[in-house]
């Protein structure tokens, strides 16, 4: 673990989600930064953002990493 303390925005969980995504390759790599990181920090404002953006293409997933949240 990191002492990493991460904020997570609409834009990065968007293109991490959506391998349509321009910027998926590179969430894809910074995926591991955030799973070491010591904080990950997210609003509930941003999950719903995520998931009205994301359920018309990826419902089932955006519904599981919402719930891991």
């Amino acid at each position: 673990m990191t002492q990493d303390r991460l904020f997570l925005d609409t834009a990065f969980i968007q293109a991490l989600l959506n391998s349509w995504d321009d910027y998926h390759n590179q969430a894809k790599a910074l995926f591991p930064r955030i799973q070491n990181a010591s904080e990950v920090w997210i609003t509930e404002a941003i999950l719903v953002e995520v998931g009205n953006a994301l359920s018309r293409f990826n419902r089932e997933g955006t519904a599981q990493f919402i719930q891991q949240c």
